[in-house]
């Protein structure tokens, strides 16, 4: 699948999650995080995640239905565990590829009209990693890491120093002078990759 990644502006839009799990809370923290109006349905208890942060989200105990979807700039949706619910995601997927809607069903890469790429801030930088679906699991393995190494207080003050160097410039000078100021700047990295890779385990 080839996508075409971009940035959406989610203050003060409505934003819908369906759902409970693991899945679900870092999916809430980033729309919030976003400014967007979240409501989270849940059918059963929302967890105790969830609950604490019923002061920042609107939060509904009950069954979702289609008119929940209407008016949502964009909806996460749980990963299904019952053939109706399963059925479900794939009537919204299908409603909202029609009405140009952005809808995930999490860890579906084929019940979703965008791809929800594992994103981190840190340093002052805000990165995104996505295998386009194949592998959410080790996009979010390569955001942790990445996130370990740009989180060093030094990286943090590079970045502050090029924005202030910046500002001070004459706008028709900053394109030459800021790509002379990051020369020098580089990352050495090693990849590790785990013993069953190495061995040619087959799948």
């Amino acid at each position: 699948m080839v996508s075409f990644p971009l940035e959406i502006v989610l203050q003060a839009r409505r934003a819908l999650v369906v759902g409970t799990g693991p899945e679900v809370v870092p999916k809430v923290d980033r729309l919030v995080e976003a400014g967007a109006l979240v409501t989270v349905i849940t059918e059963g208890p929302p967890g105790a995640e969830l609950a604490e942060r019923a002061s920042r989200v609107t939060l509904l105990t009950r069954e979702a239905t289609d008119a929940d979807l209407e008016g949502q700039a964009i909806v996460f949706a749980a990963p299904f565990t019952t053939p109706e619910g399963e059925a479900r995601a794939r009537r919204w997927h299908a409603e909202a590829a029609s009405a140009g809607r952005l809808f995930c069903a999490i860890d579906r890469p084929e019940a979703c009209t965008f791809l929800n790429s594992a994103i981190t801030r840190a340093g002052g930088l805000t990165l995104t990693v996505s295998t386009g679906g194949r592998s959410p699991g080790l996009a979010r393995r390569v955001r942790e890491d990445l996130e370990a190494l740009f989180s060093l207080p030094r990286f943090a003050r590079f970045v502050a120093e090029l924005g202030a160097r910046r500002e001070a410039l004459p706008r028709g000078l900053r394109a030459a002078r800021m790509a002379e100021a990051v020369k020098g700047f580089a990352i050495d990295a090693t990849l590790r990759f785990p013993d069953w890779f190495e061995r040619g385990d087959e799948p």
